[in-house]
């Protein structure tokens, strides 16, 4: 296999078509252009390719080496959680989602961390089991620190979760938001009608 280095315009749309955690560049790069999945990968010559090459400073390069898509994230790791806790998370949750202030809110990155806070500080062990799960195979997502998250990438954008210990990367798109969302609350094993909820946040428009 390959690394193929693009410019941000196409890495922020291939990263902007995953359709679960987990799911690799190649796979979503094999979905849109109809491939089998599973393939022996074909080694086109380079005027098939379907690489149209950059007229700007930005190169498309190829060396030999296995393809690393940095916004991976694994999946997580499903652990039951008490009635109470859980309805505690569940119940905090909505009243959020339900507010006048969450609904007008239009910066998806408030809205964010807005939800990381709550399903913190209303299961704190939870939370912190879900992020240690919550990972990509070559970036931290969360931390409990500022400096681990810039170690991890010059442009990671780390903003601290209000009223928690933990920091979290932002330079990422809505629907990379959502799947990291999605993995922190399966892995805290909430509902997934409360999932779809939270959802309809991140994917309108």
């Amino acid at each position: 296999m390959k690394i193929i280095e693009v410019d941000e315009e196409l890495y922020q749309y291939i990263a902007g078509n995953t359709q679960s955690i987990g799911e690799s560049a190649s796979d979503i790069l094999r979905r849109l252009l109809n491939l089998s999945p599973r393939n022996a990968y074909v080694n086109l010559p380079e005027n098939q390719s379907g690489l149209t090459p950059s007229s700007s400073n930005e190169q498309t390069k190829v060396t030999e080496q296995p393809i690393v898509f940095e916004e991976e994230i694994n999946k997580p790791v499903i652990r039951k959680q008490s009635d109470e806790v859980m309805q505690k998370t569940i119940t905090k949750l909505e009243s959020l989602l339900n507010s006048e202030e969450f609904k007008q809110e239009n910066k998806a990155v408030v809205r964010f961390l807005n939800i990381l806070t709550i399903l913190y500080r209303t299961n704190p062990e939870g939370f912190a089991l879900a992020t240690e799960s919550l990972q990509g195979r070559t970036r931290v997502y969360f931390a409990r620190d500022e400096g681990t998250l810039l170690m991890a990438g010059n442009h990671t954008k780390p903003k601290q979760i209000p009223d928690t210990p933990y920091w979290v990367i932002t330079n990422t798109n809505s629907g990379r938001k959502m799947l990291m969302l999605e993995g922190a609350m399966q892995s805290m094993h909430l509902p997934e009608e409360l999932i779809e909820q939270v959802r309809s946040y991140f994917t309108a428009n």
